[in-house]
């Protein structure tokens, strides 16, 4: 299933879920790096070593499966990745994520050091 499809108050919800599956994804800066690359083979394969949880979770949110008890079968799962990688409003969320991921760990930090001029 696309973001998409899913509509209304179960987009709220979807939308509300994936927050925290995405950031985790979205803090890899590898994997970050591998899909604005278009390099999608090597980005599944860390995502899947990486980051089973939050790939489960996002699988059976977009499923509108209980994300604690989906199984996936092997059959299943490399359609569904590559639809999930290829579908633009994914992409969109995910690239959204990522740039607020980088911009809060990159922001610099200013020093106050008490001193005052005279």
């Amino acid at each position: 299933m696309k973001l998409s499809d899913i509509k209304g108050e179960a987009a709220l919800d979807a939308v509300a879920d994936l927050i925290d599956p995405i950031t985790d994804l979205a803090q890899d800066k590898i994997l970050v790096g591998l899909l604005r690359l278009k390099n999608y083979a090597p980005a599944i394969k860390l995502s899947i070593k990486g980051h089973k949880k939050a790939v489960i979770r996002i699988l059976a949110i977009l499923n509108q499966q209980d994300p604690d008890t989906y199984e996936p079968s092997l059959v299943d799962l490399p359609k569904m990745l590559l639809d999930l990688i290829n579908d633009p409003a994914f992409a969109d969320l995910f690239q959204s994520q990522a740039e607020t991921t980088e911009e809060t760990s990159s922001s610099s930090a200013m020093e106050n050091t008490g001193a005052s001029e005279n």
